[in-house]
């Protein structure tokens, strides 16, 4: 997996002291340039970032849906990133694909995992590699960002009603809190003060309008959008903590977000998921609450019954960063 280098660090010029000032001020008009300057700047940051062959990632993401894909030409794009490749050889082989013969060529190894699925791991491997950050003393919280994002995405696929393509919920779920890997990386005096409110048990949208002026959803869908990502993927990004997202797959993330939560994964702290945004996902909590549960049991070695794919996806899944 590609590694961010080791100059990575908090933005210089405006900070997170800076902008928790500006909420008290009374020159409006001056805090919101700043802010809007400090959100910029961020996404500046993370988008000058050597994360791999990303428009070699891009072309793979655009061949899985052309109506005349092929396996050839996905593995011929795939191959210009070597991590890339390396893990769609990985994922192939493991498993949760439950692959009797080894794999050893990427054309095959497309054919196995299929283009929805390849997409989504096209789509999310800058995300993922944002984690892959220096040893600055948050590796523990971007390991567990990592943890969790797995297995929202796992939870997700499994969860997904009809309408919803499982392998695009996986997608959305790998990358829904892209804001907050930005942030551990390019703001790391607010990070920590994020980590500290979480521990208290504060929800994180309300403190990071006080110390940003802007959420971690609306900064990592400024970003999905900035890498050309699909809509729907942008609105799951952007939606995910919203009181009641715009379309079932954001509400299917934000339901998903939060189970994994209750279970003890992220660092986020816990809340139920209101009754609108259930009905929204098209989703029955009771039922999804006992799969999740089962899933993240079982992934962890906790559970009783024997692991399944899903299990097997979330450790493979686990270690891509």
């Amino acid at each position: 997996m590609t590694k961010v280098p080791a100059q990575a660090a908090d933005l210089p010029g405006v900070t997170v002291d800076d902008s928790l000032r500006m909420t008290t001020s009374p020159l409006g008009e001056l805090r919101e340039r700043l802010v809007a300057e400090l959100r910029e700047r961020l996404l500046e940051q993370a988008v000058s970032l050597p994360l791999g062959n990303q428009p070699a990632l891009a072309r793979v993401a655009e061949l899985c849906i052309a109506p005349d894909a092929s396996a050839q030409a996905v593995a011929d794009e795939a191959a210009g990133d070597d991590s890339f490749s390396a893990t769609l050889l990985r994922v192939a082989n493991s498993a949760a694909l439950g692959s009797a013969t080894r794999i050893e060529d990427l054309p095959t190894a497309v054919a196995r995992l299929g283009f929805r699925f390849v997409e989504c791991l096209a789509l999310s491997a800058p995300g993922l590699r944002l984690l892959a950050a220096p040893s600055d003393g948050l590796e523990a919280a971007r390991r567990e960002l990592h943890r969790h994002a797995v297995r929202v995405g796992v939870a997700a696929r499994a969860m997904a009603p009809p309408g919803i393509e499982p392998d695009r919920a996986l997608a959305a779920g790998l990358v829904h809190n892209l804001g907050l890997s930005v942030l551990s990386l390019h703001a790391r005096s607010g990070f920590r003060k994020l980590l500290e409110a979480s521990a208290r048990g504060d929800q994180l949208a309300e403190v990071e309008a006080r110390l940003f002026g802007f959420t971690h959803a609306e900064l990592g869908a400024m970003l999905g959008d900035s890498w050309g990502y699909p809509d729907s993927l942008v609105a799951a990004i952007r939606e995910h903590d919203a009181p009641l997202p715009a379309n079932p797959l954001s509400a299917l993330i934000e339901v998903a977000d939060l189970l994994v939560r209750m279970a003890g994964f992220g660092i986020e702290s816990p809340i139920e998921p209101s009754p609108a945004v259930i009905a929204l996902a098209g989703i029955e909590l009771d039922r999804a609450r006992i799969r999740v549960e089962l899933l993240l049991d079982v992934g962890d070695a906790r559970g009783l019954e024997p692991p399944g794919p899903d299990a097997a996806l979330t450790e493979v899944l686990d270690a891509l960063v």
